[in-house]
């Protein structure tokens, strides 16, 4: 069973793309960066865990789904949710241009 860290959601990041990819963030005495996990939407967490998981974490997290050309889950601010796996953790990201050049990046929870 999946359970959620008490972790609030944090702002990372605000500003250039360019500063944003240079950034090494701690997060669960972990040393992350953007590219560590930029190329793993949460779409692509369905064939890493049970169906019933992903739908809590997508519920508790109450992010929106966009089903365009891609299923692309977002965040209440319309920045795409990423995840990053790590031995039996599961840290969601949101990313993206929240407005031109202005790039957001949070934390949006643990899971484990």
């Amino acid at each position: 069973m999946i359970r959620k860290n008490d972790i609030t959601r944090q702002k990372l990041f605000d500003g250039d793309e360019q500063e944003c990819l240079k950034e090494i963030f701690e997060i669960e005495n972990q040393k992350i960066k953007l590219i560590d996990f930029y190329n793993s939407p949460l779409r692509d967490l369905k064939k890493e865990i049970d169906d019933e998981s992903f739908e809590t974490i997508v519920k508790e997290s109450q992010f929106n789904v966009k089903n365009t050309f891609i299923e692309k889950y977002v965040s209440e601010e319309g920045l795409e949710v990423h995840y990053l796996k790590k031995n039996d953790v599961i840290c969601l990201f949101s990313y993206g241009e929240f407005q031109p050049g202005r790039y957001m990046l949070f934390l949006e929870g643990i899971y484990q």
